[in-house]
């Protein structure tokens, strides 16, 4: 019998058993709400060192990908994340991103605040955050980095946890190296994400359930691992974040399968015609404004594609 990594039920059932990439079985606790995948990586580091990037990228057919590439793709869409971060940093602050990337957020605050420092286990992005955007980093998990004996203003996880054998481990990492009444931010996928929770496309699933995410979070099992790692539930704030516009979602409803890349779902809603007229322009803005209201009713019910949980480490 399985049982749930976060709460230890017994009490979980079988929600995929197709995988965008990879084999195994997603199940789904429903003492907890969490999903988990049965780790079938042997040694995470060095898949994360190595393997990792040449099996996912931002592009739906092509995997392989490269930190240049990355940084280029996910720079310009950091706001939803530097909307809730930003008004807690100032020329003082001290900022660690665990699974830093290419620097693609850090990059943005940089100038902003005291220092930055990175973490980041793939050796092609390491190397590139490093001697590209000469940021200070370190290779290794933070447990055994040169940050280990470091407190932190401000402690950020994007799109990490869900990649963590043991959550709870990790995130007490994250505590050790933030200050008394300092901020810890951890970002992860949403399960209840729209195209699942709200449009039910199955095509989508098969793209969303992948071998490399470990687990699966909801706002429910999210809370109950930040309390047993210590945190009060009063210090935690949840944002929810929507990553991908409305015309991906359209794409997904009526094509049933990804676009060929990211770059239309995550920019700007800017559609060309042929220059006569400005039809174009006019039809860009309004679904532009559509899009807002779509993305801010998907927050209100809590069914965007991304949670952002803001800790009060007190």
């Amino acid at each position: 019998m399985k049982v749930c990594p976060i709460c230890g039920s017994q009490n979980v059932s079988i929600i995929a058993s197709e995988l965008r990439r990879g084999t195994g079985l997603i199940y789904f606790c429903d003492e907890c709400s969490h999903g988990f995948l049965e780790n079938k990586i042997q040694d995470l580091k060095e898949y994360y060192k190595n393997v990792y990037r040449e099996t996912y990228s931002h592009n739906a057919i092509e995997a392989n990908t490269n930190a240049q590439e990355i940084f280029e793709v996910y720079f310009p869409h950091q706001s939803s994340r530097l909307k809730v971060i930003e008004p807690f940093l100032d020329t003082n602050t001290t900022v660690l991103e665990v699974g830093a990337s290419s620097g693609q957020f850090l990059k943005h605050i940089e100038f902003k605040v005291d220092l930055v420092h990175a973490i980041e286990l793939d050796e092609n992005c390491y190397n590139f955050l490093t001697k590209e955007q000469k940021i200070e980093a370190d290779c290794n998990y933070l447990e055994e980095s040169k940050f280990s004996d470091n407190l932190y203003d401000v402690v950020c996880a994007f799109q990490v946890l869900e990649h963590t054998e043991i959550p709870g481990d990790f995130i007490k990492s994250l505590k050790k190296v933030c200050k008394k009444g300092g901020k810890i931010f951890i970002e992860v996928p949403n399960l209840n994400d729209p195209l699942i929770s709200l449009w039910n496309i199955e095509e989508y699933k098969k793209f969303f359930y992948h071998d490399a995410h470990l687990h699966y979070f909801t706002e429910s099992s999210l809370l109950r691992t930040l309390v047993a790692s210590g945190f009060s539930k009063s210090n935690l704030n949840f944002h929810y974040t929507q990553d991908y516009n409305v015309l991906n979602h359209l794409n997904w409803i009526m094509n049933h399968r990804p676009q060929k890349d990211c770059s239309w779902g995550l920019n700007k809603i800017n559609l060309l015609g042929n220059g006569k007229g400005d039809l174009d322009k006019w039809l860009s803005e309004e679904l532009e404004l559509l899009n807002e209201k779509y993305c801010a009713k998907l927050a209100g019910e809590k069914i965007t594609s991304n949670i952002l949980v803001e800790i009060n480490n007190e």
